[in-house]
């Protein structure tokens, strides 16, 4: 009896080792083929465009042919960067959300906002650099409960742009559609018969919302009005989630281009259209006291800066083409 249980035992342990390089092969297979599926499966973009390209083409078999050829037409999007067709109206959307959209927890502006609080920001370096300024100076704002005032560009630096806010911007837009996070108005308001007379001040770069509170608040309290200089990169990158969405949406939606840059965009984009199909956009770094400290001077140097001041004029800030429209005919 013990023989034959011990062969009945050793008959099972031949059968087990036996499955184990089967089951391992399925598993592997499965592995491989989910691995494929994932691969070729079609993008959200894709499926979208698939759709669209199938009823076009049937919209136009079931329309009468037309000897005219329509000729494509690009607009430049107005509505924080959405086009026609995009991620929001494919099959997958239900998958994904607006990760720039305040969450409940994000108190209104109307409820923290307190009064005599008022901020002031004078941006500076080039127009991306003032940008970055802009957006960081809402969520000062929002830190410190105060109303923000419509920032001040620079017009001191390299470029000697006098073009203010409202000139770049949508200055109404701006403060409309940021209502709900920070209050925000165009100038400081009169105190018997006077305009407030902001204190000036600087706060160290990569500030965070300790600091704010520590350096900002106890002069924005005594002085009621506070003006920020030089205010590039002056907030941390690490900040609270809220306030990392709410600097979304001021970047991508609250600051728009007014109406004459974006159809000045819209040119630029359909003549490039009209020449090729492929092109590039060039963001030049290089100013001309960067060029004399790496180029010997020669009259190639010399060249050389007569085309970057060029594509400066032609390319950089909106003042040049607001003063020089014979670059747009």
């Amino acid at each position: 009896m013990a023989l034959q249980r011990r062969r009945h035992h050793n008959y099972q342990g031949i059968r087990i080792r036996l499955l184990i390089p089967l089951i391992s092969g399925v598993a592997a297979a499965l592995l491989v083929l989910f691995s494929l599926l994932s691969i070729l499966a079609p993008s959200p973009n894709d499926t979208d465009h698939l759709r669209h390209v199938y009823s076009s083409s049937s919209s136009s078999l079931n329309s009468p042919p037309d000897n005219a050829i329509a000729t494509p037409v690009f607009r430049v999007p107005r509505g924080g960067g959405k086009m026609d067709r995009h991620v929001w109206s494919s099959r997958n959307s239900e998958h994904f959300h607006s990760c720039s959209d305040a969450s409940n927890k994000f108190p209104k502006a109307q409820v923290i906002t307190q009064p005599n609080r008022y901020l002031m920001i004078a941006t500076s370096g080039g127009l991306n650099q003032q940008r970055t300024g802009i957006t960081d100076g809402v969520v000062a704002a929002r830190i410190l409960n105060a109303t923000l005032v419509v920032p001040k560009l620079d017009q001191k630096s390299f470029w000697k742009d006098s073009s203010n806010f409202s000139e770049i911007f949508d200055v109404d837009w701006f403060i409309s559609y940021l209502s709900k996070d920070v209050k925000i108005i165009k100038q400081l308001p009169r105190r018997g018969g006077k305009t407030l007379s902001p204190y000036n001040m600087r706060v160290p770069r990569k500030c965070n919302e300790r600091c704010y509170v520590n350096r900002i608040l106890p002069v924005l309290l005594k002085k009621h009005a506070v003006q920020l200089s030089k205010f590039d990169y002056r907030l941390a990158n690490r900040l609270d989630t809220e306030y990392q969405k709410l600097r979304c949406r001021v970047n991508y939606h609250a600051l728009r281009f007014t109406n004459p840059i974006l159809a000045m965009g819209e040119k630029l984009v359909q003549r490039m259209r009209m020449r090729s199909k492929h092109y590039i956009a060039l963001h030049l770094r290089c100013c001309t006291q960067i060029l004399r400290k790496a180029i010997r001077p020669s009259p190639i140097t010399k060249t050389i800066e007569v085309a970057i001041n060029g594509a400066y004029v032609a390319s950089v800030r909106w003042t040049c083409l607001r003063h020089r429209p014979f670059l747009l005919k």
